[in-house]
């Protein structure tokens, strides 16, 4: 019996699967050792994230050719470099080659390579798609082909995130975390728990549905659990807050930390360099509070590194909100802009008022100081 968006669910799970496949066999090949070019935002970028994103968007642009996209890269660059391009087609088609057969079905019809581009131009094409602008109206699919690219070049933790959004609300969310070697629901995750000879694992919601984690594996995915948290009474000085190491953000740690002081708890708890893949360590129970505390209003972040990683802990049972108390809104477009929501909080029901109060606590300090300095500035601890 089908059930909402299972052709969705089922479409995004065989892309994730076919990208983790791929970007795992660059690292291998490669010895570990990724080459990287620099955006223009000066953020590094591998051909496995262009060869990524035109897999991705090939295999869901053959179910659903009338959805739209928007994903974190654009083609413009492979346009101007005929080196580079090449080097990504020849990716990208070595490995709709090796690609073993998906026998599911979806919507009555096997999945097929058929979504592989066939041509450098088509490829091209493909990534192109993901330049859209507008998320409020319509089926839009927000993919972040590697997040945490950085830490993907050193062999580490990252993700390959895909997410339908309806209007504008995230209906599918799908993670695959192809480093991540997984014991079990609840334990520690970090940067050096690699998975060496898997494929780690995908994670997958369908709003309403339940969170689900699978194992990857070279010729398919494992059976689907369901993830599930048990209700805490625990003291909240042992919550474990997920950061990145010192310096590698411009939020305002010093503020992070002195939230985490408030209530009591050590900072860092966990630390993860990918977005996404602190979302999937609080939806696996492996760390328990993220905050987000920009410098000030001014500040924006991009969709992909959220959408899909919300919808994974909601459907666990965890809580996401801005300072204000408001929902994320994901009908924004590319940017996820603070003065429609200011900062974010993620914690599960039984502490997050706890944490509101603490966070809060720490900008109210913060205004004072800017008060003090008669200057409307505001100042942070360094």
């Amino acid at each position: 019996m089908s059930t909402p968006y299972s052709h969705e669910l089922d479409t995004a799970l065989h892309a994730i699967h076919a990208t983790s496949l791929l970007t795992k066999n660059v690292l291998r090949n490669l010895s570990n050792s990724v080459s990287a070019e620099i955006k223009p935002d000066d953020s590094p970028v591998t051909i496995a994230d262009f060869a990524a994103q035109a897999i991705i968007i090939g295999a869901v642009h053959a179910v659903f050719p009338d959805d739209r996209f928007i994903g974190e890269e654009s083609a413009a660059s492979l346009r101007r470099d005929v080196a580079l391009a090449s080097r990504v087609w020849e990716l990208v088609s070595s490995a709709g080659k090796s690609e073993v057969q998906d026998k599911r079905s979806v919507g009555g019809t096997a999945l097929a390579k058929s979504y592989y581009p066939k041509t450098v131009d088509e490829m091209l094409d493909r990534i192109d798609l993901g330049t859209g602008e507008q998320t409020g109206k319509g089926r839009v699919w927000v993919l972040d082909p590697i997040d945490g690219t950085a830490t993907f070049m050193e062999g580490k933790q990252y993700a390959i995130c895909l997410c339908l959004l309806v209007d504008g609300v995230q209906q599918v969310g799908v993670t695959g975390c192809p480093n991540l070697k997984l014991d079990s629901v609840g334990s520690k995750i970090h940067e050096d728990q690699v998975d060496a000879t898997g494929y780690g694992v995908v994670l997958s919601a369908v709003k309403g549905r339940g969170t689900y984690v699978r194992t990857m594996h070279a010729d398919g995915l494992g059976d689907a659990r369901r993830v599930q948290h048990q209700v805490q009474t625990k003291d909240l000085s042992a919550l474990d807050f997920v950061e990145v190491k010192w310096g590698k953000t411009s939020l305002s740690q010093p503020e992070h930390r002195a939230t985490a002081e408030s209530v009591g708890a050590e900072w860092p708890g966990t630390l993860l360099w990918s977005q996404q893949m602190k979302y999937a360590a609080l939806t696996l129970g492996a760390t328990d509070v993220m905050v987000r505390i920009p410098i000030g209003k001014e500040r924006y972040t991009y969709i992909w590194d959220h959408a899909g990683g919300h919808l994974l802990y909601h459907e666990v049972g965890g809580i996401i909100k801005d300072f204000d108390g408001g929902k994320i809104d994901f009908g924004q477009g590319r940017k996820l802009l603070g003065e429609n929501n200011f900062g974010m909080i993620a914690a599960m029901p039984w502490c997050f008022d706890k944490v509101v109060q603490a966070v809060k606590g720490v900008l109210e300090k913060r205004t004072q100081v800017a008060v003090g300095l008669g200057d409307g500035s505001i100042a942070t601890r360094s």
